[in-house]
């Protein structure tokens, strides 16, 4: 009897092994395979529209609050180290560093026009830019981290 159980835990050990779950649509538990990030400073290039803001200023706030009149934009020109855009109610620009791998620091480089704007979290944009440590770019979303807390997230324009 003990061996009859052994052998029958051992066939199912055997058979299960190594195997991954695949989506096959008739109910099995599926694995999702995301696309590989890409972390390079080329695959900044381009115009890019925030999607979500988290700082401390803007915890509980609705991101349509933040923004009523104008979606900051950040266009890279990687080849030259340079960045473009808005904040939500003033004109910014200047150079990033992103040296190696995913690593960038941009927030102290920038200047910026100095217009006052009641529908615009855009100190709260400079604040999330300036404490941005990396990057990550998958499919036409950027993210940027301060250390492995998601900051700001943008859509390709």
């Amino acid at each position: 009897m003990i061996l009859a159980v052994a052998l029958a835990w051992s066939t199912v050990a055997c058979n299960t092994t190594g195997k991954k779950s695949e989506a096959t649509g008739t109910g099995d538990t599926a694995t999702m395979v995301q696309k590989p990030s890409v972390v390079d400073n080329a695959s900044l290039d381009g115009t890019w529209e925030l999607k979500s803001l988290t700082t401390p200023e803007t915890a509980g706030k609705e991101f349509k609050d933040l923004f009523k009149d104008k979606i900051p934009t950040l266009t890279f020109t990687a080849k030259d180290h340079k960045v473009e855009g808005n904040n939500g109610c003033n004109g910014i620009g200047g150079t990033y560093e992103s040296e190696k791998g995913n690593s960038i620091k941009i927030g102290d480089k920038l200047v910026s026009t100095m217009m006052h704007c009641d529908n615009a979290a855009y100190n709260e944009f400079m604040n999330g830019l300036k404490s941005t440590t990396n990057f990550d770019v998958r499919d036409d979303e950027l993210t940027f981290m301060s250390g492995d807390i998601v900051v700001m997230q943008f859509t390709r324009k």
